[in-house]
């Protein structure tokens, strides 16, 4: 197996890849996403072409998954050679399903200096959100924390390190035609005459437009401002962000989840983000001999739903809609030693405050007629994200409300009799929350 010096990277997926000694290529980072209402090979060429992916990969029957992405070509001597025998391409996280095909499984794996890949499958379909690569061990924490609030039987494999010494076993034996990408490059005839043909209107049109004037009509002018609102306008609607009388509105949910019903005590409650709601599940453990199921299940608030993993094991399930809102990316600016200043002043009521240094945002910049990037407007300004992540007695997170920096919360969870802390920062009721600040640069 090929070290880093060998990878290939494609900018628009993150697509990485990794070539073995018997010429297999391994691919991480594809979109996955399920396939439901029709039969799963036609949507997920259809989600591949709506992607405008070069290869994708349809795992499952009954339920199904597609995973999607851009692979990048290799040199013209590789190329070459592809023609001729094809290339062999598979799914790194399919080769993991393979492996695990039992359960709900995630694993993260660290090389340098691409940072940590994350993959995660139930049942051996690849999970959403997973099968990619992140910069900080934070960001793939906040996403396990986020799967396990789904998943409470998830298993997390202990982290590993990719190397061409020591790679693992599933990567090594598990590629079959059910990891092997499909390509969707269309064959060459097929683009010669699509080429051919789209010269052809071309002149025609030119020739018609030539006849109408004595000179070519002009375009009209370009908007960069306008191309740039849009992409700001794609990312707020993606990246949902929470203001504290929302995130007051999900916790006071939690005051409904009956303490000790019937032999049941609450042990955990989580809660984490869905578009614009989020799903919270109450965990409670069986205490006593005659505790059962019908019990906590005749309990649960209107609305909430009842389900039992084991004997001894049950949870209870809620949504809180309309809990979060657009992210506006150019707000008047809020002073970093502000918002700075104002978690320090909230250190002394919780066990602990942490923030991550920060990266920047990239977005993909608009692209005028000519081909030239457009330039970013003036009152657009460059956007940092970093983690935060916060500890603490319940009972402080009333304080949250003074926290005015635009907060993206990843998970809120509520731990009942695990005392931490010392002093005023000690309680039988601990609240976390992670998630991630945007920080609007000057």
């Amino acid at each position: 197996m090929s070290m880093p010096g060998d990878l290939g990277l494609a900018d628009q997926s993150g697509t990485l890849l990794w070539s073995r000694a018997d010429g297999v290529e391994v691919v991480f980072g594809l979109d996955w996403s399920p396939l439901v209402g029709g039969e799963p090979s036609v949507l997920g060429r259809r989600r591949a072409r709506a992607l405008r992916a070069t290869h994708y990969l349809v795992m499952g029957d009954l339920a199904a998954v597609v995973g999607c992405g851009v692979v990048p070509k290799r040199n013209r001597q590789d190329q070459h050679k592809n023609r001729v025998s094809g290339r062999r391409l598979h799914a790194a996280a399919a080769m993991f399903a393979s492996a695990h095909s039992e359960g709900v499984i995630a694993a993260v794996y660290a090389m340098a200096p691409r940072g940590y890949w994350l993959v995660a499958v139930n049942a051996g379909l690849i999970l959403a959100q997973t099968d990619r690569w992140y910069a900080e061990r934070e960001e793939v924490d906040s996403v396990l924390f986020a799967l396990k609030a789904r998943f409470p039987s998830m298993h997390i494999m202990k982290t590993d390190v990719l190397d061409e010494e020591s790679p693992p076993e599933w990567m090594a034996r598990h590629s079959s035609i059910r990891t092997q990408l499909q390509s969707l490059v269309h064959p060459v005839w097929k683009r010669t005459r699509l080429m051919s043909l789209m010269l052809v209107v071309g002149v025609v049109v030119w020739i018609m437009m030539d006849r109408g004037s004595d000179r070519p009509a002009e375009l009209p002018q370009e908007q960069p401002d306008m191309l740039w609102r849009q992409i700001y306008a794609d990312f707020s609607r993606n990246h949902p962000v929470h203001h504290p009388d929302q995130i007051f509105k999900v916790v006071s949910t939690w005051h409904q989840a009956p303490l000790n019903p019937g032999g049941w005590k609450l042990k955990q409650i989580m809660c984490e983000p869905m578009a614009m709601d989020w799903y919270c599940a109450a965990r409670y453990q069986r205490r006593k001999m005659l505790a059962l199921s019908e019990k906590l299940d005749a309990v649960k608030p209107q609305g909430w739903t009842a389900e039992f993993i084991d004997l001894d094991h049950g949870i209870l399930r809620w949504q809180v809609l309309a809990a979060a809102s657009a992210f506006e990316p150019v707000p008047a600016s809020i002073p970093m030693k502000e918002w700075i200043s104002y978690l320090q002043s909230m250190t002394p009521v919780f066990e602990a405050i942490q923030i991550g240094t920060g990266t920047s945002v990239s977005f993909a910049a608009p692209v005028g007629r000519q081909g030239m990037i457009l330039e970013r407007p003036p009152f657009i300004k460059p956007l940092k994200r970093r983690t935060i992540s916060i500890k603490g007695p319940m009972r402080s997170i009333s304080t949250l409300r003074g926290l005015t920096i635009p907060v993206r919360w990843r998970g809120l969870q509520l731990d009942i009799g695990q005392s931490t802390g010392q002093g005023i920062r000690r309680s039988e009721l601990t609240v976390s929350l992670t998630g991630e600040i945007f920080e609007i640069s000057e």
